[in-house]
């Protein structure tokens, strides 16, 4: 007989590979053979949250704290990972109040959690913006009396977690669900490279925070609406003083710097069984620039030409530079399949060749020695 364990175990490792639909429903079955484990639910509410279920994250992070109040422990780590997901996800539900709460009952028992300051700062941010009427003091639980912080919640509306678990209440949401976002990513010996797809962001509206192994991404979408990416932990140790992240007009570019050199990431989050080596990157080769345009180039001449622009100019900039005057320069056909092949490799590939490319989607493909995986939030 399958054990609760083993479920979870699986469910862990679905969670691993991006599967959340797969890892929710072996969560749902541990819980099934035996729902009294707060861990199970807490991953269970984990993954709701990167489907965009926040009212079911937020009912499993309760009964999560309902079951360890019934088994107190004297290690306080799982009842402030509860705290944090209930936080972060009466957070989503725009019950702010409710998130300050659980928030600093997580303080109070673990002032180290990854995030958590960087959630307690959002928090304080969107509770400044309220009415001073809709804010009502509220006394801030303290690591004795976590049944109060799970008390807290508004009873505005019930559902359901499982069949097997009693229905527990949950803040009503304010605003219809936010728009899904894409993002992937890629990696080399040093950066693991994740695109985060949102258009015409500006700046000054884009927040995130490195940890040595957590990410935070907060983003003021362009349609008013909040967007947010929690990758705790992530599956390996970075540095986060050398990574770097970039607003550009399609995407955000967010780079992090691997701790361990030349080592291959087979997760982003979590536990991380496919861990390995990376094959290494051919290195001396010259690079290959495309020579299948209508009109003949002297490839050589225009790289020279656009470095010598701008000394000072590296990496993306510096290449950009140089497409910028090969674009310049082409005829309407190489324009196309330039536009076409960029757009749709998203970045990854750029062809002159409009016959070749006019056929159909450019798929994306990575340089060598890098991997290329879609991950969707």
């Amino acid at each position: 007989m399958t054990t609760a364990q083993d479920l979870f175990a699986q469910g862990s490792h679905a969670f691993a590979e991006d599967d959340y639909e797969e890892a929710l429903d072996l969560y749902s079955q541990a819980i099934e053979v035996n729902g009294t484990y707060a861990e199970i639910f807490l991953k269970r509410s984990a993954t709701y949250q990167k489907l965009g279920k926040d009212k079911e994250a937020y009912g499993d992070a309760v009964h999560a704290l309902e079951l360890i109040k019934e088994k107190p422990s004297s290690d306080v780590t799982v009842e402030a990972k509860a705290q944090l997901r209930k936080g972060v996800a009466a957070f989503h539900l725009q019950d702010y109040q409710t998130a300050k709460v659980a928030l600093e009952a997580c303080q109070a028992l673990s002032p180290e959690q990854r995030t958590l300051a960087s959630w307690i700062r959002k928090n304080d941010q969107e509770l400044a913006k309220l009415p001073k009427a809709a804010t009502p003091a509220t006394a801030a639980p303290t690591a004795a009396a976590p049944a109060t912080v799970a008390a807290a919640a508004p009873a505005a509306e019930v559902t359901p977690v499982v069949s097997a678990v009693a229905s527990t209440p949950v803040p009503a949401p304010l605003t219809p669900a936010a728009h899904r976002v894409r993002h992937e990513w890629y990696q080399n010996d040093t950066f693991v490279t994740i695109s985060v797809f949102i258009k015409n962001v500006k700046k000054d509206a884009a927040e995130i925070i490195f940890t040595d192994q957590a990410l935070s991404v907060s983003v003021k979408m362009p349609t008013g609406s909040d967007y947010s990416l929690e990758l705790d932990p992530l599956s390996h140790k970075i540095i986060p003083s050398e990574s770097k992240y970039e607003v550009l007009s399609t995407k955000i570019e967010i780079q992090l710097k691997k701790e361990v050199f030349a080592i291959k990431w087979g997760a982003l989050e979590g536990d991380d069984v496919n861990a390995g080596s990376m094959a290494a990157v051919s290195a001396g080769a010259t690079p290959a620039y495309p020579t299948s345009s209508k009109k003949a180039k002297n490839w050589d001449a225009l790289a020279k030409e656009a470095a010598n622009e701008e000394d000072k100019a590296d990496g993306d900039k510096a290449l950009n530079q140089l497409f910028s005057q090969i674009y310049k320069d082409a005829d309407d056909d190489t324009k196309r399949a330039m536009m076409k092949s960029f757009t749709e490799s998203n970045g990854t590939c750029l062809s002159t060749n409009w016959d070749e490319v006019g056929k159909g989607t450019v798929e994306t493909r990575p340089p060598e020695g890098m991997v290329a995986k879609k991950y969707s939030s």
